[in-house]
């Protein structure tokens, strides 16, 4: 995963036209249009006299696409992680370690707490405190990923990249514990890098028919005509690089979230990936990617939905993949888009990914509520970047 940054795409805005396609989905002005996102590597490291050596910012592992495999796949052995050393950015300052943490977890009130650093240690990583202007933060550097935690903040850095934990870090005797759910259904999994995903997609264009969804602020025009058009535009992207995909609709038709779950099943996929663009007040812009939230870790929002953080979903048994998924998925999204970053987050009550048995993510691919962000969704080079980001990340 790489630093973002947080610029617009560059299209100019045209008339929406979802019916004017060729064959493979495409219209003729965005088979002239499309291209792929230039990504500029993080800012160079400088040296810092108390670390021997300093490293440059890297971009993400590059993991090649499998060999087509339509079965339903299984955890392969995590491999050992290499060793990771340290990264200093410009402007930010290494600062002297307070001691070494002298226990690996303790228990609070019957809440598991895990040492940062000393888990930093499981995996080979490098483990830090950072200054930078007046802020301090600790720094973990794993399987060449960066990650910036602060106490008591659940929202974490990952190569730039915002993650949402479940918990805030606590600071216990001097040192940076890490809450025992998000050591495994997080940090984990982002050290361990992208699982086999398996070869059968299913891409979910949200809404449709009368379930129009949210309405541009730009046109007028309805979500369920932009996400229809997206998963258009991904399909033959996924197809190249061979994957057998399926769309749970390929026109304006109606189509329950439950029956959208079920089609996933009789398909036998790998992946369910849904499609929608966000609403909300006018001001707010960004790109967010959704996955169910584990047993025992509280939602980012539920809308006024119930939060049984205790209930076991049938998606929970791929907490771990569908996180992967999300991560690399959003990441990628903001390399092609360079849009504002909402974060990767976890949700409950989302029912068309909720009900999935197997890996299964929500996009929110912008907002129609804001101005610009309303314009760039109604052109087709923005939703063909939006297409190639996914397709980037599988």
């Amino acid at each position: 995963m790489v630093g973002m940054g947080l610029t617009s795409c560059q299209s100019t805005s045209s008339i929406h036209s979802p019916k004017e396609y060729y064959r493979n989905g495409i219209s003729a002005k965005t088979a002239r249009d499309t291209s792929d996102a230039n990504h500029r590597s993080a800012t160079p490291a400088v040296r810092s006299a108390r670390v021997t050596r300093v490293v440059r910012a890297t971009s993400p592992r590059f993991i090649p696409p499998a060999p087509p495999n339509f079965n339903t796949p299984k955890e392969a052995p995590r491999r050992s992680p290499p060793i990771s050393g340290p990264v200093i950015l410009a402007g930010e300052k290494l600062l002297a370690q307070r001691g070494n943490a002298k226990s690996y977890s303790v228990k609070i009130g019957g809440t598991e707490w895990v040492s940062l650093e000393l888990w930093g240690k499981t995996q080979k990583g490098w483990y830090g405190r950072i200054q930078k202007g007046k802020e301090e933060f600790y720094r973990i550097v794993v399987s060449g990923m960066r990650l910036d935690l602060r106490p008591k903040r659940r929202l974490i850095s990952c190569q730039g990249m915002q993650i949402w934990m479940g918990f805030g870090p606590e600071m216990i005797g001097g040192h940076l514990y890490i809450h025992h759910l998000d050591i495994q259904k997080h940090l984990v999994p982002l050290a361990a890098g992208m699982p086999d995903l398996g070869r059968v997609a299913v891409i979910d264009a949200g809404h449709g028919r009368d379930n129009k969804g949210t309405r541009s602020t730009f046109n007028r025009e309805y979500e369920k005509e932009y996400t229809l058009d997206w998963a258009r535009r991904l399909k033959p992207l996924l197809e190249r690089k061979g994957w057998r995909v399926y769309l749970t609709r390929v026109e304006d038709k109606s189509m329950s979230l439950t029956d959208r779950v079920k089609f996933a099943d009789r398909v036998n996929a790998s992946i369910f990936i849904s499609l929608h663009f966000n609403a909300a007040a006018a001001s707010v812009s960004g790109l967010e990617t959704y996955c169910i939230a584990p047993v025992g870790m509280p939602s980012h929002l539920t809308r006024g939905n119930p939060d049984p953080v205790k209930a076991m979903l049938p998606n929970n048994p791929w907490d771990e993949a569908s996180f992967q998924l999300a991560a690399r998925v959003h990441n990628q999204m903001l390399v092609n888009c360079r849009m504002p970053d909402r974060g990767v987050r976890r949700i409950r009550f989302m029912t068309v990914i909720k009900g999935q048995k197997r890996p299964a993510i929500l996009v929110e691919g912008g907002y129609l509520s804001n101005p610009n962000e309303a314009r760039k969704i109604n052109t087709g080079a923005y939703r063909q970047r939006l297409a190639a980001g996914i397709a980037a990340a599988l």
